[in-house]
């Protein structure tokens, strides 16, 4: 893909930075656009930049991108699949015909011809500035999911936008602090991002699905999308037929490409069944790998992907990840991105990215099927648990002994009470470190810890007039939240390879037409084995509970049925184990040793964690993150 930059000053005072500066700023992002590198300078007030991945049409399409008449400029980083549709849209205002096959050209028509109100029209992923000299407007855009990233910051009255954080910390002006609530947000998220807030206080991001708009009256954000309601009368063989019809175009759509096409195959369902689509619509062997770390029951995992690829006749490689290798992948990562690591499969997504990105130009992702298709049965579970024990309680008078078994099952599994909101329950079961915790470990974090709970109480607040409400709205949270934290790394990952990723199961048609579908169509239990109140964590244990049902019901009829019931599953990472072994002495000197920690948490209570890795485990992962990328703020 590419990498974008600009600086924008609205009240056109002169920017106070010279070529050389914005020029490191830009090449902060040259793994990110490796094939060429543009500059315009405008007017003394706007300068954009941009770094070039080429993916379709190679010889053209340059940018920054003006306009004949030199009022428009843009810089974009994305990938639009709707290209005849926009060509048709605007075809009718432009005597000249297109001069290149790239969708910049028709990007540019398009918000030419259309303004913001052509933003809705574009399908794809795709961040991008566009300024309108006559109007001395600046116009900030983002794709409906936030598959590309794009952050800014008001830096002396400019506004700085980027696809990256380093790019932004890189202005001579701009000094760089942590963000103590994004921090404490991450401690209980592994989420580097907290609404819009990012780890580095006064840089933030462009919500997904919004654009921002900067002139002489200042900033504003409109939201260009949102989700459509459920449609409750819609049968289960309806959501299916909607779930094969987009899901075929969706990935009909992202193979198109002038360089090679593979994908990452971990083996899982979301992954085995996307790659039954990509075999059908290229028509040919195609490349896939899988990513595992270098232990003999990581590598037993990978069985799973051997079987998808043998099954799927493609050309496969499985990339063996040792422990050395992960720690310097690991920190190539944080020098990339200027932000810790979310998940130990980060480094993994990375090391494959780059196998890969010897073999072929664009990679599919499974990113996005759990989020749409109620996969996660333990954090999905908690707003079907919170609906049923609002029924129980409505209907406590006619069995009260069944709200009483069921609430000692969410005292004993949540230990929370009836009383007790949808959100408290998701921070109860939900959180790497819960509040109670944060408040010991770090100093004064209360007002912080009250912010992030009163988020995602509106987050997660409850429509009592709807069917499935707190399902629902626990859909809607990972769907915004945690989707866009998994295709910020996937995008982190690809990015550092230059390689690009795309995700069939974002696309949003396919998503618009499975939301609007009744939740228990993805969310399934079967009636004639369901006896008794019990939780969904139980209800999927005794198999009368089953997450993802619609896709599994097609994967089955697609894949062997091993692949098709597999239960949710990763790349393999044994960070545990090396952390508990070969990196046992590393990780307690660069804990014990980092001035950043102890100027964020209470040193005896951080000691006292540090000292008990078996007890720790996997909590001293965030810390171990910090602790690395907080070494950019020492000195």
């Amino acid at each position: 893909m590419c990498g974008i930059l600009g600086l924008f000053a609205a009240d056109r005072q002169s920017l106070n930075i010279d070529d050389a500066e914005v020029l490191a700023m830009r090449e902060t992002m040259q793994r990110r656009g490796p094939d060429e590198a543009g500059l315009i300078s405008i007017n003394g007030s706007t300068i954009f930049a941009h770094r070039r991945l080429s993916i379709r049409d190679p010889a053209h399409g340059q940018q920054p991108w003006s306009s004949g008449d030199q009022r428009y400029t843009l810089t974009y980083n994305g990938e639009l699949y709707n290209v005849d549709e926009l060509h048709a849209l605007t075809a009718e205002n432009f005597e000249q015909p297109l001069s290149t096959r790239c969708d910049t050209e028709l990007l540019m028509r398009t918000l030419i011809t259309q303004g913001a109100e052509g933003i809705p029209h574009l399908q794809g992923m795709f961040a991008f500035g566009f300024y309108d000299a006559q109007e001395h407007r600046l116009i900030l855009a983002r794709d409906r999911f936030g598959i590309k990233p794009l952050y800014y910051s008001v830096i002396n009255d400019v506004l700085v936008f980027a696809s990256s954080i380093t790019a932004i910390q890189k202005h001579p002006d701009f000094e760089s602090r942590p963000n103590r609530r994004a921090l404490i947000h991450y401690l209980m998220t592994l989420r580097t991002h907290f609404g819009q807030e990012t780890m580095i206080e006064g840089i933030k991001q462009v919500p997904a699905g919004c654009l921002l708009r900067f002139d002489e009256s200042g900033i504003s954000i409109k939201r260009y999308w949102d989700y459509p309601k459920i449609n409750e009368d819609l049968t289960e063989s309806e959501t299916e037929s909607r779930l094969i019809e987009r899901f075929s175009e969706a990935v009909e759509k992202r193979i198109v490409s002038d360089v090679p096409v593979g994908m990452m195959l971990s083996g899982g369902v979301d992954s085995s069944l996307l790659g039954t689509y990509v075999k059908e619509t290229l028509g040919e062997d195609f490349t896939a790998e899988c990513g595992v770390g270098q232990t003999a029951e990581a590598e037993e995992e990978s069985q799973f992907a051997r079987q998808a690829a043998e099954f799927l006749s493609c050309k496969f490689d499985l990339v063996t990840v040792d422990e050395k290798s992960y720690r310097a992948g690991w920190q190539e990562l944080l020098a990339q991105t200027g932000q810790p690591l979310a998940t130990p499969s980060d480094v993994i997504i990375y090391r494959l990215a780059q196998s890969l990105q010897q073999k072929v130009g664009v990679v599919l992702g499974g990113e996005g099927a759990d989020e749409l298709l109620c996969g996660y049965t333990p954090i999905h579970g908690i707003g079907r648990d919170y609906d049923e024990l609002q029924r129980l309680i409505e209907t406590e008078e006619e069995d009260p002994e069944a709200l009483e078994y069921f609430l000692q099952q969410i005292e004993s599994f949540y230990g929370t009470s009836q009383e007790a909101t949808l959100a408290e329950m998701y921070f109860a079961l939900a959180t790497v470190f819960p509040p109670p915790a944060i408040e010991v470990l770090i100093p004064d974090s209360t007002s912080d810890l009250q912010r992030i709970h009163k988020y995602y109480q509106k987050q997660l607040k409850v429509k009592k007039n709807l069917s499935h409400a707190g399902l629902q709205a626990m859909t809607k949270l990972l769907h915004q939240e945690n989707l866009q934290s998994l295709l910020s790394r996937l995008d982190q990952a690809t990015m550092a390879a230059s390689l690009e990723a795309r995700v069939p199961y974002t696309d949003h048609q396919l998503v618009e037409a499975i939301w609007s579908t009744p939740l228990e169509h993805r969310f399934k239990i079967d009636d004639e084995k369901f006896e008794y109140e019990q939780l969904s964590i139980q209800l999927e244990r005794d198999e009368i509970l089953e997450s993802k049902s619609i896709l599994r019901s097609l994967a089955r009829r697609r894949l062997p049925e091993e692949l098709a019931n597999r239960r949710k599953a990763s790349f393999p990472t044994p960070v545990h184990e090396w952390m508990q072994k070969e990196w046992g002495t590393w990780v307690h000197n660069t804990l014990t040793q980092s001035d950043f920690l102890k100027q964020q948490f209470d040193p005896k209570q951080l000691l006292e964690l540090i000292e008990n890795p078996q007890r720790a485990g996997m909590l001293l992962w965030p810390l171990l993150n910090l602790a690395l990328w907080g070494e950019q703020f020492s000195g």
